[in-house]
């Protein structure tokens, strides 16, 4: 059965995305990584697509993209959002890398749970989306561990970063290619390379 509410459908860039209960919905930093990533061509990882917005504008440009979620209603939702669209996406219920073993991707991007653990999210699948880490930048710390094995030379990882973060450290280096300002935190769209 899907849980959808038609009445919450977004158009953005010619994209129609309907979200689903139990879903992220894209906001403030879903908006930043999908208009400001840069125009590059090839595989692309997607890690916790969400409603697909992402995907979605990956793939309109032609990237080759797969995308991947731990939530179940996420993997529905982007692939009935990808449906909807008539784009191609390879969509993969998982934890981080656990479904895409042996596999390199040109570029990977994830709009990462980031805030430390809040009061504010009661639904454990939203919380998940959202929630980081006691510190909100385990989830972060996590992904840039494993990403090596799974990106090709010379590729790139893309993160939105948080002001309401903690503050790490990587041996990655690091670029912002866009910041946002709201009266709650700066976002920041970070490049990754090594």
């Amino acid at each position: 059965m899907r849980l959808y509410n038609p009445s919450f459908e977004i158009i953005v860039d010619k994209i129609q995305i309907t979200n689903f209960d139990g879903v992220y919905e894209p906001a403030e930093d879903s908006w930043l990584m999908a208009k400001h990533l840069p125009d590059f061509q090839g595989s692309v990882l997607e890690i916790g697509s969400g409603s697909g917005i992402i995907s979605l504008h990956l793939a309109q440009r032609g990237n080759l993209v797969t995308a991947v979620d731990i939530n179940p209603k996420a993997v529905e939702a982007t692939k009935f959002n990808s449906k909807e669209n008539d784009l191609e996406i390879e969509v993969l219920e998982a934890d981080l890398f656990s479904s895409v073993k042996n596999r390199k991707f040109g570029t990977i991007v994830c709009n990462p749970p980031y805030l430390p653990p809040a009061d504010e999210y009661d639904d454990p699948e939203l919380s998940l989306a959202v929630e980081g880490g006691p510190t909100g930048t385990e989830f972060t710390l996590k992904l840039l561990k494993e990403a090596n094995d799974y990106l090709e030379d010379n590729g790139s990882i893309y993160m939105i970063l948080s002001s309401r973060m903690k503050e790490f450290e990587t041996d990655w280096n690091k670029e912002i290619v866009k910041q946002e300002k709201y009266f709650f935190e700066r976002l920041n769209l970070v490049r990754f390379s090594r």
